[in-house]
């Protein structure tokens, strides 16, 4: 049977009207690098432009996601936003990183953005979610909170300073007027020693007016460079397009002066603090809030006086030149990839990417199972079921059995706490995790799930709602089967009624674990998982058997498929059939056909045989939540011609 089901893709898409150039398509880029390595291998990022010169250098550097195209994406789950035109494009969950809190772009967030309502958006400073959020309320967006754009590197790049000798002044950004630019030729009239180099270039634009009025303004201020003779000492360079190493433009320098009228962030201060390098900027640029005076530079007032601005920014420029390194270095750890970026945001990176695994809300707490020696890449899968969910108040606590040495990667891979066995592993193990968290479990339901498990999008939402419609304590759902790149319905297990399986017997088992949503404190109430699991399934039919002994309430819903298995080569399902070997009911029937058959006579199982289990397992009391292992009744397993449940 064909597969009619598709498993949803967690695939964020940074959109941009134009990756070629400037700060906010740079950032872009690092905010990709910034992300858990499980996510950006299911990026796509999305341009709209075919001039990518920019994206192109930071191919060849390096730089990948899982896919880059110029095609408008039709499946990504949600957008994450850097200036686009989402006309044309298919409707999603939307995110948007707000990089201008100037008046154009003011302008621009409300033509493109006019008819969008809750978004979940940040800003990149402070000063521009201050500037937005009027916007933002009258528009029902949801505001996250500042996402400084990352800088990658981290390192010592300063100058070594001498009172008496060249101060070399670095000076990145566009050649306009408004940047600053026409102050850098005062500022060497007035300081000798002074060196200044620009990175700067006419090209650095992709709409012919701007190309033009850049050009102009570097045409002005070469002029005033000579007129006043300091263009030996103007190192005007063409900035280059390498998003992720800018050392090289650093080298040497004793500060890095940042004088645009108004800007988002002011990412070549930030680079610069990353290098070492003490800076001087305008108490109007997002970066100012990074700055203090006498540490790591100094903040300066903008004035459109070029000459007058010269002045304040020269003895701000020399005070900054003898600052240190180490602090400046401190001041920007949370600002650059090759340091804390990735750590010190991963939440709002989470949030705006759709992608959060843990949240203050929580109602669910998931234990997402894993052993040592699975493909990592099925546990990005049960990952990303659980994040595309549409039901969000949950959190996941990361389940291993395995040394410490493969455990604590896999949590900080995916920033979850963390429940280890540390032993090497078995497939006895999985009952003791489940039983830990569980005791642990401080929300109100608990949800197993397997690494090789994948849950459909509405898998929660519907679980507890109907959990709270039905009064139930114990819900679960039918299966599909992922086998050999196929999906389809799981018809033959579980084939009776959820109410014929309390006999005790966990032949008769016919709620799948993995599909279970349940209460917390009636699992604890019941005695909780085993301490290790046994037969098929047995474990944690236990749970099923003790918790209807003590009242609770289980309900099926048979309506829905919300639950992918995934049958593959390392299924545990062989093992335990190894391990465990035929029930004893099926062990019973071998018997009986060998004796009939050695005298002659064929023999049919009968309806009442077919009910036959562990006498001692139909009649022994569920164990207490602090039984041993050495007291823990083992349970037979499923026959072979039923699906069993998993562990």
């Amino acid at each position: 049977m064909a597969s009619s089901y598709q498993l949803p893709r967690v695939n964020p898409c940074f959109v941009t009207h134009n990756l070629a150039l400037g700060g906010a398509q740079t950032a872009v880029l690092r905010y990709i690098s910034a992300l858990p390595e499980w996510v950006r291998e299911r990026t796509t990022l999305y341009s709209q432009s075919d001039d990518m010169p920019l994206l192109e250098t930071a191919e060849q550097g390096g730089f990948t996601c899982g896919e880059v195209t110029r095609e408008a994406p039709v499946d990504p789950s949600s957008w994450f936003l850097s200036y686009g035109d989402l006309s044309g494009l298919p409707q999603r969950p939307t995110s948007l990183v707000l990089h201008s809190w100037d008046d154009a772009g003011w302008r621009f967030i409300n033509r493109a953005y006019d008819d969008l309502h809750g978004m979940t958006v940040a800003g990149v400073s402070q000063k521009v979610l201050d500037r937005y959020a009027g916007w933002a309320k009258e528009k029902d967006h949801r505001m996250v909170g500042v996402m400084t754009p990352p800088v990658s590197e981290f390192t010592s790049a300063k100058g070594q300073f001498d009172p008496k000798g060249r101060i070399v002044i670095g000076w990145m950004g566009r050649p306009l007027e408004s940047k600053g630019l026409m102050t850098l030729p005062y500022l060497l009239e007035a300081e000798p020693r002074m060196v200044i180099r620009a990175w700067t270039g006419a090209d650095t634009a992709g709409l012919e007016y701007t190309q033009r009025t850049q050009a102009e303004a570097l045409a002005k201020v070469k002029a005033l460079a000579e007129k006043l003779g300091v263009s030996d000492r103007l190192d005007i360079r063409p900035l280059d397009f390498n998003p992720f190493n800018y050392r090289h433009r650093l080298e040497g320098c004793h500060a890095l002066l940042g004088n645009s009228e108004k800007e988002g962030f002011l990412l070549t201060a930030a680079e610069a603090l990353s290098c070492g390098i003490p800076v001087v900027v305008t108490k109007s640029c997002g970066i100012a809030d990074f700055i203090q005076n006498g540490r790591n530079g100094y903040l300066i007032d903008w004035n459109e006086n070029p000459k007058k601005l010269a002045k304040t920014a020269g003895k701000a420029l020399l005070k900054a030149a003898t600052l240190s390194s180490v602090d400046c270095l401190a001041s920007a750890a949370d600002l650059s990839l090759g340091a804390n970026y990735a750590e010190a945001h991963r939440d709002i990176l989470a949030e705006m990417t759709g992608t959060s695994l843990n949240r203050a809300d929580a109602r669910v707490t998931i234990g997402l199972r894993i052993h040592k020696g699975t493909d990592v890449s099925k546990l990005d899968d049960a990952v990303c079921s659980l994040v595309s969910q549409t039901y969000k108040r949950f959190k996941v606590k990361l389940l291993v059995d395995g040394p410490w040495s493969f455990a604590e990667p896999l949590a900080k891979r995916y920033g979850l706490p963390l429940i280890c066995t540390g032993l090497e592993p078995d497939i006895e193990h999985c009952s003791w995790l489940h039983r830990q968290a569980v005791a642990e479990c401080d929300t109100e339901f608990y949800k197993p799930l397997d690494y090789d498990d994948q849950i459909m999008p509405t898998y929660l939402e519907r679980a507890v709602h109907m959990i709270e419609q039905k009064k139930a304590d114990v819900y679960g759902c039918l299966l599909l089967t992922h086998e050999n790149e196929e999906i389809t319905p799981r018809l033959h297990w579980p084939n009776k009624g959820v109410e014929t399986m309390f006999t005790g017997n966990s032949d008769d088992n016919m709620l799948p674990h993995s599909s279970v949503l349940m209460r917390a404190e009636v699992a604890r109430k019941a005695g909780n998982y085993q301490e290790r699991a046994v037969g098929l399934g047995a474990d944690d039919y236990h749970l099923w058997y003790r918790m209807h002994q003590v009242g609770g309430v289980f309900f099926r819903d048979d309506e829905v498929r919300n639950v992918v298995y995934r049958i593959h080569e390392a299924n545990s399902l062989k093992i335990r059939r190894a391990r465990f070997g035929d029930t004893q009911k099926k062990r019973k029937e071998s018997l009986l056909q060998k004796a009939a058959t050695a005298a002659g006579i064929a023999v049919m199982a009968t309806p009442a045989a077919a009910t036959v289990g562990c006498a001692d397992d139909a009649s022994t009391e569920p164990k207490a939540k602090d039984q041993s292992v050495e007291t823990t009744q083992a349970a037979p397993s499923v026959p072979e011609k039923t699906d069993p449940p998993h562990s």
